[in-house]
């Protein structure tokens, strides 16, 4: 996943979908720049491939593409952007048609008794099991985003880890992009003491989120943590936990300026939700 290779179709293809897309007003001249950095170096990292979604699990909550701009400050631009990054990338990256593509953020979204009463099942079933190592994650200071694309393929913070090589992102200056064009790599492992200390501290966590295929998890604040099992764009469902103020509802954003869609108490302090 980490190989760096230059593959100029990719980088072209997906140059062509930004003009495509027609870049959101809110870039200003220098989002515009940093951002056009990025899909360049998007296509110096993965190599081209013919096979239809290939790279769907990149695009998954806090994954590879799943980009966020931390200094916007409108939650409806936020919002807005994931859905043209989604767009933007997925054009290029996904292999489908133009319809298939914007069909695919549906696949997270339930609104049916029966697929909502699965999901409440697998969030009890990881609660459960996972409550003494969400505990730990809340108190290390250390540690704010959990994300797992496979075993060996994750991210802790702002690090991708994979079996050959660290990447860090370091937010773009302008729109806060992470990831950016703005990057250290590291392939010797022993030179990081401190995010193998990471790795090995949340390696028990990543193994119950694979089991109950938890996408990632995020602090929101000092007190209460992000669940999200899935998601694609602006499309995520989960559990929010320890939530100590009044509950959100619908048409509420959270806390990556996503709009909640359902919201349902599960207890005093834990909420399902679904955001659209």
């Amino acid at each position: 996943m980490f190989r760096r290779l230059k593959i100029l179709l990719v980088v072209i293809g997906v140059s062509t979908s930004i003009a495509h897309a027609e870049a959101p007003s809110y870039f200003t001249n220098d989002i515009d720049s940093e951002y056009r950095a990025l899909i360049n170096h998007v296509g110096e990292l993965l190599p081209e491939t013919q096979l239809a979604l290939a790279y769907l699990p990149s695009f998954t909550p806090y994954s590879l593409l799943d980009v966020r701009p931390l200094k916007f400050e409108e939650n409806k631009d936020k919002q807005a952007f994931a859905n043209f990054n989604f767009g933007v990338f997925g054009r290029s990256l996904l292999n489908v048609t133009e319809n298939q593509l914007s069909t695919l953020p549906s696949i997270s979204i339930c609104k049916e008794k029966k697929c909502k009463s699965e999901r409440l099942q697998v969030i009890d079933g990881f609660l459960a099991e996972a409550k003494s190592h969400l505990k730990l994650f809340n108190k290390n200071d250390e540690l704010f985003i959990v994300q797992q694309t496979s075993p060996q393929v994750y991210r802790l913070n702002n690090t991708f880890y994979s079996p050959t090589a660290l990447i860090t992102y370091y937010p773009s200056e302008h729109a806060g992009f992470v990831p950016s064009s703005n990057f250290e790599v590291v392939t010797n492992f022993e030179n990081v003491p401190e995010l193998m200390f990471l790795a090995n501290e949340s390696q028990a966590l990543r193994g119950l989120m694979g089991k109950y295929e938890v996408a990632a998890i995020a602090k929101i604040d000092e007190v209460s943590t992000n669940i999200i099992f899935n998601g694609l764009s602006d499309n995520h469902w989960g559990v929010v936990i320890d939530h100590y103020s009044k509950f959100p509802a619908k048409g509420d954003s959270n806390h990556i300026g996503l709009e909640y869609d359902i919201v349902e108490k599960l207890s005093d302090t834990n909420f399902y939700y679904q955001t659209n």
